[in-house]
């Protein structure tokens, strides 16, 4: 059985046992996020870091979720392996700050709550959830499937095998 709208140009389908069948499309929780202005990325940029120093560290100062979708980890002249971590740990993180960018331009000054710092020395490792290898002059994309980092918790990726060179961006947004 088909109904058709006045117009006959909005079908509307039924099974035989008058079950409206339906479709729907749903955006990802980044794209909606986007959108919202509630998504950010932080960049190390290109650094030489100490074997097992962390290249990039992000503390959620929100009260809100952060939730990590992916980071894109940049190998150099050598094949480096990478830890990612999160960590609950009273933190006093130190390093070269690093400014979130909000990933839509209508949303430029706004800023995310978190303490992110790249070449960051003094955080005691965090529980390792993914370790990655890059090949030489590569890149990696690392899909964290959106890992929360709640109030106060943190994100970090060191660098376990020494490079000359090496940069991690991490993009997340807020629920």
């Amino acid at each position: 059985m088909q109904i058709t709208g006045s117009e006959g140009n909005g079908a509307v389908k039924v099974t035989t046992k008058q079950e409206l069948k339906t479709e729907a499309s749903t955006e990802a929780k980044l794209a909606t996020a986007i959108a919202e202005g509630n998504a950010y990325s932080w960049d190390s940029t290109e650094k030489d870091i100490d074997v097992g120093d962390t290249m990039l560290f992000v503390k959620n100062t929100s009260t809100s979720n952060l939730i990590i979708d992916f980071a894109v980890i940049n190998g150099s002249n050598v094949i480096c392996t990478w830890d990612i971590g999160i960590g609950t740990a009273t933190t006093t993180p130190s390093g070269t700050a690093v400014t979130g960018v909000n990933q839509n331009t209508d949303y430029a000054s706004s800023s995310a709550s978190v303490t992110a710092l790249s070449d960051e020395t003094a955080v005691a490792d965090a529980s390792v959830i993914r370790r990655v290898k890059t090949p030489v002059t590569n890149t990696v994309i690392v899909d964290l499937g959106g890992v929360e980092i709640g109030t106060n918790h943190y994100i970090q990726v060191n660098q376990e095998t020494e490079s000359t060179s090496g940069s991690v961006i991490l993009v997340g947004h807020y629920e």
